[in-house]
């Protein structure tokens, strides 16, 4: 909750030995919360052999809020993408040191799940991260499939109508901050209470990046598709049930509550949204819900990069968890929920008030994910044995790797939906 955050962990068992790879880790938390303490990732990673780098950026609004003041005061005329600019910081420190804790400089790997996906596919888009990192790992992420807010020019962006400088002149008002000055001299939680307390406010530090010409030249969805982003290897995915931890945000599970919230996310394409994932009556709500959410933004958006990826020259390894929960999140209906990859990744970290305590199951599966995450930040390649093998994606093909009781290529579940949000970018796009 203070700017005063911008510290990093290293997790190593490799000083004075052969340089090891590097995986930086950028945690979630809607870029409103989190942690780089959590998951604990780094006595496990550290005796596979990995140095594990996590790091703390500012968040909320004192990482992501712009303001016309902010931007004129700055040489690169650029406000409102200060959490980035704290990751890049922090890379460009690694690449100074990391050698004097065993870390090679020239084999770093970022990864992040929910928000810190968000921040890996940021990361890949800015020309001012090029070069700091050689491999990318994103779960769960977006940030390729929506419109970001821009700076100066009004549009209809993730964040909703207008510009991220409005934003900031917004909270500024709420406050009673006439100047920047004004702003600079409340409380860091005051600002932040503020924040977060705004509909209007909000979605702008959630998006967790603007379009500014400097950090961000241009919308993430162009540089992506126009293959100017970083060319890296990349292995990506997402969850079965992304969307059973944010069912409540339907307001109720009738056919009205859901085509208002489609109103919401969606604007004017609601209603192609809806044919794509319909509901006949209100029992049809929830089915249709959690298919359009584990979809938008998780599972199209992983299939467009590595589609993007292997366009731009790169190897791209798609995944699809689908691990079915355990103990009281089974017991709540949640399935593979969003964030349950961490679990695994953690080494096994699991909450045994919830899930229960670990099985042999469970630890098969914590073994052959942090072998496959761990071998692909060593090589660019998650394969070794004795790891099942993981085909890399193809877009000929169109098949991900499933994580789960079976491994196993399976065709990408409802990509034949997916075309629904690449029209809709596509139009977005167009009426900048």
């Amino acid at each position: 909750m203070d700017e005063d955050c911008l510290s990093l962990s290293i997790w190593t068992r490799n000083i004075g030995r052969k340089a090891a790879p590097v995986m930086v880790w950028i945690h979630g938390g809607s870029n409103i919360g989190g942690t780089a303490a959590y998951p604990p990732f780094g006595p496990l990673l550290a005796a596979k052999g990995i140095v594990l780098v996590s790091l703390n950026y500012r968040l909320g609004a004192l990482g992501f809020m712009a303001h016309p003041e902010l931007t004129s005061e700055s040489p690169q005329r650029s406000s409102g993408n200060y959490g980035l600019l704290d990751q890049i910081a922090a890379l460009r420190w690694i690449r100074r040191n990391i050698a004097k804790f065993g870390g090679d400089a020239g084999n770093v790997t970022v990864f992040g799940e929910s928000a810190g996906g968000v921040m890996v596919c940021y990361l890949m888009a800015s020309p001012l991260a090029q070069g700091l990192f050689h491999r990318a790992i994103l779960q769960s992420c977006t940030c390729r499939d929506y419109i970001s807010p821009e700076l100066q020019r009004p549009i209809h962006s993730y964040a909703g109508k207008g510009t991220a400088e409005e934003a900031g002149i917004r909270l500024a008002g709420i406050l009673g901050a006439a100047r920047i000055e004004d702003l600079r001299a409340r409380p860091a939680a005051e600002i932040v209470r503020a924040s977060e307390q705004d509909p209007a406010i909000l979605p702008y530090l959630y998006a967790g990046g603007t379009v500014d010409g400097w950090v961000l030249p241009e919308q993430p969805a162009i540089t992506f598709a126009a293959g100017r982003q970083a060319k890296v290897p990349v292995l990506l995915g997402s969850n079965a049930d992304e969307g059973t931890v944010t069912l409540g945000a339907l307001g109720g599970e009738t056919v009205a509550h859901y085509r208002a919230w489609l109103k919401t996310q969606f604007d004017d394409y609601a209603g192609e949204v809806f044919e794509a994932y319909p509901a006949a009556g209100n029992r049809d709500v929830r089915p249709a819900y959690l298919a359009l959410t584990a979809d938008y933004q998780r599972a199209q958006t992983v299939r467009s990069v590595a589609a993007d990826m292997v366009r731009a020259g790169q190897r791209a390894y798609l995944y699809y968890l689908n691990y079915p929960a355990k103990g009281g999140y089974a017991r709540e209906g949640l399935g593979t929920f969003h964030g349950m990859d961490l679990s695994f990744m953690g080494g096994g970290f699991f909450r045994k008030s919830r899930w229960g305590e670990p099985d042999a199951e469970d630890r098969k599966l914590v073994a052959i994910m942090t072998g496959y995450w761990t071998t692909f930040a060593a090589s660019g390649n998650p394969n070794r044995s004795p790891l099942p093998q993981w085909e890399a994606y193809d877009p000929r093909i169109d098949r991900a790797w499933q994580l789960g009781k079976e491994m196993k290529m399976v065709p990408v579940p409802r990509v034949e939906r997916f075309s629904v949000f690449e029209r809709i970018i596509k139009a977005r796009l167009a009426r900048r």
